[in-house]
């Protein structure tokens, strides 16, 4: 355990560090929709990509869908909510800057 432990921290150190060597960075943004009437999807904007989903109303069924002009959006289920309207929906989106 405490091998595997060591491993994965290593791991995450040199991938953290990849996108700098190739002087690149990794900007992310949240990106979400509020409000009880508020659709249960968040879109990221051109040229982000989703990386991570949040869904309201202890809804945590989504998945992540492509949509027009190349966008990224996170999709929350309905269904894991009796068919109710999602409360808010938060989409993580990153991208890599050179």
């Amino acid at each position: 355990m405490r091998n595997t432990l060591a491993l994965s921290f290593v791991l995450v150190v040199v991938l953290s560090a990849l996108p700098g060597l190739f002087g690149a960075s990794l900007q992310c943004i949240n990106q979400g929709i509020d409000g009880v009437a508020s659709p249960n999807y968040a879109t990221c904007p051109s040229g982000y990509t989703v990386t991570g989903c949040s869904c309201g109303m202890a809804c945590g069924s989504y998945s992540i869908e492509n949509v027009s002009g190349g966008r990224t959006r996170c999709f929350c289920h309905l269904g894991c909510n009796g068919g109710r309207n999602i409360d808010w929906t938060l989409a993580r989106c990153c991208k890599v800057s050179y």
